[in-house]
């Protein structure tokens, strides 16, 4: 589907303003309205029209304005936005519109020096712009929709100016008179606008339409009362559109989307602390002395790692305030609010005494707590925070509510409590302070007045900042994968797959061959390498892992992963030997896997061994016999009647099981297939929040976890694009939170991937970006259609400068290399990282369809090679006639991307047809030479 918003760089705006003039009322706010909507538009949060707005300030001729509007309106080709803000007039004889500009008067007979609306009109009218939008600031405005337009006076302005796909909003009716509000920065209407496209409107969508648009601003404008106005109600602003301009998108919606999409019209109120995922319970702890009192607070950042003030460690361990605490210390600590109290013992690893901030390192992880969420410290004036602290003759504790204000010139955020309520005092130093509003810990308890409602806090963002280099968030990789598959390294942020990983695990324990199945992009891979293998490796058993490539004898790459599991201290050219053997067995055995297990595949005893042969389906797309002789291999090799010293899983696509059934699998396949659906709802939320709560002192601004899943819906690709997201507001994270700010710029889950793409591309020279087209439409193959299906290619396929950028980008993980078996060991496979690029980069589908015929091509090409090399490289399977013409044209325009096998190939038909016709045309000479040796003897003889 179409993004409805419209195309920023197909766009066009004028803003027209007067706010000083010779002989009417000065609008200072006009001004404003004019340097803020241009700011808001160009805004790439808002919409990022950029260098495609014209402001019109100050005109005094009405030629200025008009010929600024053709400009916009001949080059616009979606939308075409004016803008209007100033003084509107009438003309006392037809009761027409006219827009003041710098020099207008009012006279008694007519108006002087101003812009007749009507012409406005007619130059709007005329663009070829798929939509029109025009705003109407001013008094009276609304004659724009229904007032009479001179003439004869039967002609209505709504006839006039409502053409088709033009919307037209004002800000009042046509005998009402436009607001500028004493000491406010806009006008009224303008006012509201902005506001409307700042804040957003929540339960809108992801886009404001026109209509969204001026419903928000009439409801803001209708509860407003301005006192100057003697509490009349502001004038209410007036709309008008033809078929479907109301659904005109100019803005993105910047309000948090809906966490509960059964409720889209009211944002979800945040939980307090005891109810909201028991967040804060399970992080705050109690520290005491050696002589068992209470000093004071702090809580979890990570697993295993609190934080807490410095002085309320030097206190517990009765040391001055200035001295640095010795390491092998222990101190004493208890969770207060979790059940049981449970207790544990930590030493201090960080301690600095001008910031006030130690860590202490748990001596192990205590069960059922876990760190803190942390919340921006910035825009909080007002938000409600809750404090536990421990005073003296009260540790067992006592809340205390208060309200955050702002930053005071030592950089703490202050805190007031009401009066005759408990306060901040002695006791709750190092105490976290949770805001309700934004669901995690704004700051520290580290000061309070003694006797007074103030305390104060060191916010977050500085917290974190005084924290040791090492334990910073920068210091951390990224906890996604992007587009690549989770590996065993990753385990420690996998998450949502608990239940399946579960599952799996019990099926491999249970039975030889595991075949797990689902739709492309639901995570097969990433559940056995992160999920699964590092739970079997912590039984004791060893992994291999297999990936055939195209192109690759099957008993051969199920040799060579053999050889290793048999004799792991092998090198490189004793393994391949083994290899060697193995596969001759494979080959010429009757009952092969029977013979292969009889004569080597005889593990040491005890050992247990898995064999995880990954994306099966890739081999079965490019040869679907040879994947099915393979997978025939591996299916037998454990044995129904072995020892379970051997286990087999793989992952294919569902698609691909018919093509690997035969007669003695099929019965193996129905026992042996797993099927992984897409993660969905809490497991896919738990995917996404779960690797930053593992992270410290990182988070997510509240509401962006359930805005992503909201986003990612049901689509069956959908956690690759979630992957990416991710990836993306990890390296965009603003003071160690990733923001709703960076999501939107990333246009969310449906711009991620393209985004991703497209910055790599962005960032090569045009050399570069050439022999990208190269690669890219070499890794997919067109399929029924106008589809397209991921192929791997072998470095060996490629020129040297596209073998060469494929490295490059395989570093951004927009290409993937390994490598394939045998021989050195160094041949380079490359591939896409995902087959979602092929149908949803529309750089990428632009180089497939436009390289279709060829590549089309270019694979029966491929099936002839193969098949002649497969048949002992028979003449007769040689290219003849019209497809040996077709491959020397092609080869004279593809040099650059045929393989050497495919060149030479195509070379030796052309010598072997010329050969060829050479013996014909000597066959011929000397048929020739014979018949006319006949002709002579006859005619001698006659």
């Amino acid at each position: 589907m179409r993004d409805p918003l419209s195309v920023a760089n197909a766009s066009n705006v004028v803003l027209i303003g007067c706010h000083r003039y010779t002989a009417l009322e000065e609008l200072p706010a006009v001004e404003r309205n004019l340097t803020s909507l241009r700011d808001m538009l160009t805004n790439p949060r808002v919409w990022g029209v950029g260098g495609r707005i014209e402001m019109v300030q100050q005109p005094s001729d009405d030629r200025e304005v008009l010929s600024a509007v053709k400009r916009a309106a001949r080059s616009a080709r979606d939308t075409l936005v004016v803008y209007y803000a100033g003084h509107g007039l009438i003309d006392p004889f037809t009761d027409e519109l006219y827009l003041a500009l710098t020099e207008s008067r009012e006279e008694e007979l007519y108006v002087e020096r101003a812009l007749r609306f009507e012409l406005l009109r007619r130059v709007i009218g005329s663009s070829g712009a798929d939509k029109k939008v025009l705003l109407l600031d001013c008094c009276y405005s609304g004659l724009a929709l229904s007032g009479a337009m001179g003439g004869d006076g039967a002609t209505h302005a709504a006839d006039h100016a409502i053409v088709e796909g033009v919307c037209v909003i004002t800000s009042a009716s046509e005998t009402a008179r436009s607001v500028a509000p004493p000491r406010e920065r806009f006008t009224a209407f303008t006012g509201a606008l902005l506001d409307t496209l700042e804040m957003g409107v929540p339960g809108a969508g992801a886009y404001l339409d026109m209509t969204t648009l001026y419903d928000t601003i009439k409801s803001k404008l209708e509860v407003r009362r301005i006192p100057e106005l003697e509490a009349r109600r502001l004038p209410e602003p007036q709309m008008r559109n033809r078929n479907t301009a109301g659904r005109i998108c100019i803005a993105r919606n910047l309000a948090p989307a809906q966490a509960s999409p059964s409720s889209p019209a009211e944002r979800p109120r945040p939980l307090p602390p005891s109810v909201d995922g028991l967040r804060l319970e399970p992080s705050q702890v109690r520290i005491y002395s050696a002589d068992g009192d209470v000093t004071g607070s702090g809580f979890l950042i990570a697993a295993d790692v609190v934080c807490t003030c410095a002085h309320v460690v030097t206190q517990a361990l009765r040391v001055p305030d200035t001295t640095d605490p010795a390491a092998d210390q222990p101190l004493e600590l208890d969770f207060p609010l979790l059940s049981g109290r449970p207790r544990a013992e930590a030493r201090v690893i960080y301690w600095r005494h001008d910031e006030d901030v130690a860590l202490l390192q748990l001596d192990m992880a205590v069960e059922g707590t876990r760190p803190a969420p942390l919340a921006n410290g910035t825009s909080v004036w007002g938000h409600t925070v809750r404090v536990l602290g421990f005073p003296r003759h009260l540790e067992g504790g006592v809340w205390v509510t208060g309200a955050l204000q702002a930053r005071t010139a030592d950089g703490w955020l202050q805190v007031e409590t009401p009066p005759q309520t408990n306060r901040i005092t002695a006791g709750f130093s190092g105490s976290p302070a949770w805001d309700e509003a934004q669901r995690g810990v704004a700051g520290m308890v580290v000061a309070a007045h003694r006797g007074e409602p103030t305390a104060y806090l060191l916010p977050y963002a500085d917290l974190i900042a005084s924290l040791p280099e090492w334990f910073r968030p920068s210091a951390t990789g990224c906890p996604f994968p992007g587009l690549t598959a989770f590996a065993e390294d990753d385990a420690e942020f996998f998450y949502g797959r608990e239940a399946d990983t579960d599952r799996v695990h019990g099926t491999v324990c249970r039975q030889p061959v595991t075949l797990l199945t689902g739709p492309s992009g639901c995570g097969k891979s990433s559940l056995v390498s992160a999920g699964v293998l590092p739970r079997l490796r912590a039984e004791g058993m060893s992994v291999s892992k297999l990936r055939p490539q195209p192109g690759e004898p099957p008993a051969f790459a199920l040799a060579w992963v053999l050889a290793g599991i048999l004799e792991p201290e092998l090198g490189e050219v004793e393994r391949l030997a083994k290899a060697k053997d193995l596969m001759r067995w494979l080959e010429t055995a009757d009952d092969e896997p029977s013979q292969l297990r009889r004569k080597g595949l005889i593990l040491p005893e005890g050992s247990r061994h898995v064999l995880f042969v990954d994306q099966l389906e890739q081999y079965v797309d490019a040869e679907p016999d040879a994947a099915r002789s393979l997978f025939n291999l591996i299916a037998a090799l454990p044995g129904q009647d072995s020892p379970a010293a051997l286990r087999i899983v793989v992952t294919a696509r569902p698609d691909s099981l018919h093509v690997l059934a035969t007669p003695r699998t099929s019965d193996l396949i129905s026992n042996a297939v797993q099927i992984l659906a897409p993660l969905a709802g809490d497991d896919l939320k738990r995917a996404i929040t779960a690797p930053v709560d593992a992270v410290p002192a990182v988070m997510f601004e509240p509401w962006l976890p359930e805005r992503i899943v909201a986003d990612a819906g049901d689509e069956p690709g959908r956690m690759p694009l979630v992957q990416v997201v991710l990836a993306e507001l990890w390296q965009r994270r603003t003071d160690s939170m990733l923001t709703h700010a960076a999501y939107d710029s990333l246009g969310g889950l449906p711009g991620a991937l393209v985004f991703h793409a497209e910055r790599v591309l962005a960032e090569l020279t045009q050399d570069q970006q050439e022999c990208a087209r190269r690669l890219f439409v070499q890794l997919a193959r067109p399929g029924d259609g106008d589809t397209f299906i991921r192929r791997s290619a072998g470095a060996t396929e490629l020129a040297p400068e596209v073998r060469s950028l494929a490295k490059t980008l395989a570093h951004d993980r927009l290409i993937v290399l390994s490598h394939a078996p045998g021989g050195t060991g160094q041949e380079e496979i490359i591939d896409l990282p995902h087959e979602a690029l092929t149908r949803l980069w529309p750089r990428l589908r632009h180089w497939l369809i436009d390289s279709r015929d060829s590549r089309l091509w270019q694979e029966t090409l491929r099936a002839d090679l193969k098949r002649w090399d497969a048949q002992g490289r028979d003449p007769d399977r040689l290219l003849h006639g019209a497809d040996m013409a077709q491959a020397y044209r092609r080869m004279a325009s593809d040099l650059g991307d045929l393989s050497v096998d495919e060149r030479d190939y195509i070379l030796l038909s052309l010598s072997h047809h010329s050969r060829r016709r050479v013996r014909l045309r000597q066959a011929v000479i000397g048929a020739v030479t014979v018949l006319t040796v006949l002709a002579t003897v006859l005619v001698i003889t006659i």
